[in-house]
């Protein structure tokens, strides 16, 4: 039995046999005859036709499970496989190249490829991801043509793929996958969100999968672990199977909206659990499991589904199905967080480093028309709706949320001139990301309604290394002093001033760190939906006061050696 750890796309556990893909022998650059030629452009035509029939299919199967932004990523590679330049430059390398169709495809692909990925914009790299996909595709059909050996699995299957590609995703038959390992792809592709927004257990990041596993081999893929096991024994096996089940039924249980349930520590201490998402498929599992509406709503997938910015209509629509989903919960919309390049398509000078330039709030009041369209499309789709704030992503001073709120004003002052229907008041809060809010946060929450606590891109910031970085990520996952006392720090500051906080983001839903969270003061988590239950397990397991003491111990140990010591021995306890 090996365990092999990779990263977690999307949480959850499955068990089955593996079916690899995407592992086919690497282009030859062999040349064709001159009387082959049509046979090759009559294969292209064949392939795109099928292809653009697979995806309408798809996502007329889907429309009833995946929301309107999910959906979109469907029609951008109808897109792709209509894209006059992509097919003409395709058919170019056949006729005067000589290549196949297959070797054609490939290096047209490889071309834009590094194109995509020379840029240092998130967008651009999704439309690689996208056009990846769109490749991928039209070289299983080209395939399909010539082999006839490797047929898909018969019933359900974990898949084992070179990247996470959509393609692989949806067959037609993609019910039976009932979870994907991958040698690449990441967290903020789009099918890394088609697989969260499904509940499709996903880990990428596993090198030399054909060294490490044979079509049939039954392995256990623990995606909430990040972990791939291989040749599990019979007993690993039993357990995860019975894992595999509960998260199952996790999944299909409640199908009616299940009532808000109230959440509390062992000694009866209320404690507020929301969701994070960024889909109609994760705002969906929200009310599913019962929680107390979503904490932060990520509104950058309708950015990034299209190619085009979408327009205030369309923004009102999604965000009205978000809030009529809720059916009253509390709903906060965090305003577009991306890099300038996403706000400026035609920007010309690239940043050198995106997380650090113009993203958050500072790209938004630099793109006013983008900012206030957003804002005017939360006030119009929140008419009547009590409960909804607006979030403010990056923010560094008091100034910048104070333009953003100045502008909320007057949108509200001037949607009621028009006569446009729109919500009578709204709150506010500033998403504390940078140590310098995380500084200041007693003059920020003078001027908002509360504030959340983005505690992964907080540490990541305050430790200077990149939690996406491999090469780093022993210094993010770093149980540094001086993370836990900036917390500690800006949870006495919120007391003071009986203004809540909202702890958000994976490290949020950490069962080692809760007891600390609780300790020093935090009452209120945004967690992904999938972390629910292993938060619960941590509430019923402490009081309030035995996470104090716990919070003091923490805080006394002067190195990261120290608190690890303190964090194991509540593991072992």
């Amino acid at each position: 039995m090996t365990r092999v750890r990779g990263e977690s796309v999307a949480p959850g556990i499955a068990v089955g046999q593996v079916y690899l893909r995407g592992f086919a022998a690497e282009s030859t650059g062999r040349r064709i005859a001159a009387d082959e030629v049509e046979t090759e452009l009559n294969r292209l035509r064949e392939a795109l036709q099928k292809s653009r029939a697979q995806v309408e299919e798809i996502k007329q199967k889907q429309s009833d499970s995946l929301g309107e932004a999910e959906l979109r990523i469907f029609d951008a590679h109808l897109a792709y496989l209509g894209d006059a330049m992509f097919v003409t430059e395709i058919e170019t390398q056949v006729l005067q190249e000589r290549l196949s169709v297959r070797e054609a495809v490939q290096l047209v692909f490889a071309k834009y490829d590094r194109i995509f990925q020379l840029v240092e914009s998130d967008l651009l790299r999704r439309r690689a991801s996208d056009l990846r996909d769109v490749a991928t595709r039209l070289l299983r059909n080209l395939d399909a043509e010539t082999v006839r050996g490797a047929a898909t699995p018969v019933g359900p299957y974990i898949l084992a793929a070179r990247k996470l590609t959509t393609a692989d995703m949806f067959n037609l038959d993609n019910e039976k996958v009932e979870g994907i390992v991958a040698e690449e792809g990441g967290m903020s592709s789009h099918a890394a969100i088609l697989a969260r927004s499904m509940g499709i257990p996903t880990v990428t990041g596993i090198r030399d999968l054909p060294r490490l596993l044979r079509d049939g081999d039954c392995v256990v893929l623990d995606a909430s672990a990040g972990e791939l096991v291989t040749v599990p024994d019979d007993r690993a096996l039993a357990e995860a199977t019975a894992a595999a089940q509960r998260w199952k039924a996790s999944k299909a249980e409640a199908q009616a909206p299940a009532d808000v349930t109230r959440h509390q520590t062992r000694d009866g201490t209320p404690v507020q659990l929301q969701g994070s998402c960024g889909s109609a498929g994760e705002a969906d599992l929200v009310r599913t499991f019962g929680m107390e509406g979503i904490g932060v709503y990520r509104t950058e997938l309708q950015f990034l589904a299209e190619k085009s910015r979408p327009g205030e209509d369309s923004l009102v629509h999604c965000y009205k199905q978000v809030l009529e989903a809720q059916q009253g919960r509390h709903v906060s919309f965090r305003l577009l967080d991306v890099a300038a390049a996403t706000l400026e398509p035609g920007r010309s000078n690239q940043e050198r480093n995106p997380a650090m330039g113009q993203r958050g709030v500072r790209g938004l009041l630099a793109n006013q028309d983008v900012l206030r369209m957003q804002l005017r499309a939360i006030l119009r789709a929140s008419v009547g709706v009590a409960g909804v704030a607006i979030l403010v992503p990056f923010v560094t001073s008091l100034a910048e949320f104070q333009r953003v709120k100045a502008a909320m004003l007057e949108e509200r002052v001037a949607l009621k001139k028009a006569r446009i229907p729109c919500a009578a008041d709204m709150a506010m809060a500033p998403i504390i990301e940078v140590p310098a809010a995380a500084m200041s946060i007693g003059a920020l929450l003078n001027e908002s309604d509360f504030a959340v606590i983005a505690i992964d891109d907080l540490q990541a910031h305050l430790l200077g290394a990149d939690r996406d970085n491999a090469a780093v990520r022993e210094y993010h996952e770093m149980v540094h002093p001086a993370v836990f006392e900036l917390l500690a720090r800006m949870a006495k500051d919120a007391e003071r001033r009986e203004k809540s906080l909202v702890l958000f983001g994976e490290s949020a839903a950490d069962p080692v760190r809760m007891p600390f969270y609780l300790g020093v003061g935090y009452r209120t988590f945004s967690i992904a939906p999938v972390r629910l239950r292993s938060v619960l397990k941590v509430l019923g397991r402490y009081t309030i006061e035995e996470c104090r003491r716990i919070a003091a111990r923490i805080l006394e140990a002067p190195r990261t050696l120290d608190v690890q010591k303190v964090l194991v021995n509540l593991e072992t306890e």
